[in-house]
């Protein structure tokens, strides 16, 4: 009987932290104008970033960059927790380095591969204190458009921990007023399923998460106010360094994109809201 395939990680916190911070300089910082997390998804994070046991975290799967937001996600508000988070084993075979990130690899369409991650991810619970899963459940590239189908290894695995946390997070990459586009986060927690040892109650209670966690982020970014988001990278008030930033505050822009449209009467519904609504009835 042939070995399912599998790839251990092996995890370098120092490391980790040098190359998350190397991506964001010269990664994320680059070639976007800022990684922002909605300000109620921040406070979320950080309650739950140094509780004990298990903290699973179901991520949608929009582009190539997913895992850097993810690591700098990891790197800013669980500092001090483990991290493990699943790859196509051909690819880590290419990127070995990635090991040292907590990243391991399976073959993503072999049963007995997925029971091994599954049997893998359990000892690694028992034996960390502070462990965290990352995966996108969707397991290949989808629009944000398109619907939410979740596969079920992260319904078994979080079906098979007890008292584990399970949060959803959601990830946009938008173009608003600048060249560059924008990384918008948010999370919510995932409501613990009645049966919480059943597969499928898990699988329902994931997926309505990310549906509910798309309609919000496409709201969000359809409103395009940057107050409703904690900037974990950002440019604003630096483009082109100093005297292009004060030429911005002479002409009354200040560097930000605040500047570039009328503000809100706080009279006013939220246009998230209303835009996040019609978002998730187009989704259904």
């Amino acid at each position: 009987m042939t070995e399912p395939r599998y790839i251990p990680a092996n995890e370098s916190p120092r490391f980790a932290g040098w190359f998350e911070g190397w991506c964001r300089r010269n990664m994320i910082g680059k070639k976007f104008h800022a990684l922002r997390v909605e300000r109620e998804a921040a406070a979320l994070l950080r309650s739950v970033a140094d509780g004990p046991g298990p903290l699973i975290i179901a991520s949608n799967h929009v582009a190539w960059w997913d895992p850097l937001v993810m690591l700098t996600v990891q790197r800013v508000f669980f500092p001090e927790r483990s991290m493990r988070a699943p790859m196509d084993a051909a690819q880590l075979e290419r990127f070995r380095i990635f090991k040292r990130l907590g990243i391991f690899g399976i073959d993503p369409d072999d049963p007995a591969s997925l029971a091994r991650m599954g049997a893998e991810m359990g000892r690694y619970f028992r034996e960390t204190t502070r462990p965290t899963f990352w995966i996108t459940p969707q397991g290949t590239f989808a629009d944000v458009r398109a619907p939410i189908v979740v596969r079920p290894g992260v319904s078994k695995l979080a079906a098979s921990t007890p008292g584990a946390r399970v949060l959803a997070v959601a990830v946009e990459y938008p173009f608003w007023t600048d060249p560059k586009p924008e990384i918008l986060v948010t999370a919510r927690a995932v409501e613990t399923p009645d049966q919480p040892d059943r597969t499928t109650a898990w699988q329902r209670a994931i997926t309505a998460a990310m549906e509910a966690n798309a309609a919000r982020l496409a709201g969000l970014a359809v409103a395009r106010n940057e107050r409703d988001f904690e900037p974990v990278v950002s440019k604003e008030g630096r483009q082109g360094g100093f005297f292009y930033s004060l030429w911005l505050r002479l002409r009354g822009k200040g560097g930000g994109i605040a500047a570039h449209r009328a503000p809100r009467d706080a009279s006013e519904p939220h246009p998230a809201a209303e835009s996040s609504s019609n978002a998730k009835e187009g989704r259904a």
